[in-house]
């Protein structure tokens, strides 16, 4: 049900409603036309990598720059996994968000010689949990590794990582994951009572000075990367209303 709901309220398909209403009122022309053109633009714009890169910018926005971090000792990475699929041979496979967000804690960990916590359950009831078939595809097992699997979404991600670095006596974070995925997990696990230095997977870069037209033209990457913005901005909405975070917990 709750796939069916983001499905509904995610682009395109309100823009798609807007349509399909704007059709059923043809015989009111002027309704009609504001309905069909409205979605049209809208449609237009999201598809925009700057309209994408504007939407996504506030995501990332609260990151806490790695150089304050004065004792990484008390610190550990954590890797939120991203989702699984199933192949026809039966097999279970991560996503490659989640597997770049795994590699670049990886990369952290045996830099900083840090623990690493893969956390993912199985939300939908898959057979296997998310962290163990990350682990598994990447070949991440050994004593500085932790398998967190039993949370399904976001914030219970946070509350078991809570409880993981109490027992490793610590409160620092180090949180890998993409960027626009970062302020809802980086102030779920706030919440906690965690500190939170963020390493997003895809930093910002600059980009060549001539290909700055293509941020104006539309396509499927960009519509792509505004749909997970506005689902974020939902999800951020949905956890305030249900206490899961705080207005300031979104603050570093």
């Amino acid at each position: 049900m709750r796939a069916v709901l983001e499905t509904l309220i995610g682009l395109p398909i309100p823009l798609f409603f807007l349509v399909v209403v704007g059709l059923v009122f043809w015989n009111r022309r002027r309704l009609s036309f504001t309905l069909i053109s409205g979605a049209t633009v809208l449609m237009i714009g999201f598809s925009m990598p700057i309209v994408a890169d504007f939407l996504a910018r506030p995501l990332a926005l609260n990151l806490a720059p790695m150089e304050n971090l004065n004792s990484p000792r008390n610190a550990a990475i954590l890797v939120p996994t991203a989702g699984i699929f199933r192949d026809s041979n039966g097999k279970w496979w991560s996503n490659n968000t989640g597997i770049e967000r795994a590699a670049t804690g990886q990369r952290w960990s045996q830099d900083l010689e840090l623990p690493l916590i893969l956390s993912g359950g199985s939300p939908n009831g898959e057979a296997r949990s998310e962290a163990e078939v990350l682990a598994s595809q990447l070949g991440l097992f050994g004593p500085d590794i932790i398998l967190e699997t039993e949370a399904r979404n976001s914030f219970e991600t946070a509350v078991h990582a809570a409880r993981i670095m109490q027992m490793l006596g610590g409160d620092h974070i180090l949180l890998v994951t993409s960027s626009v995925h970062m302020a809802r997990m980086a102030a779920s696990l706030r919440r906690q009572g965690l500190v939170v230095f963020a390493v997003p997977v895809r930093p910002a870069d600059g980009k060549p000075k001539l290909e700055w037209i293509s941020d104006f033209l539309p396509s499927t990457g960009g519509l792509g990367r505004s749909r997970a913005a506005v689902h974020e901005y939902i999800a951020i909405l949905f956890y305030m209303i249900h206490g899961r975070i705080r207005a300031f917990d979104l603050v570093a």
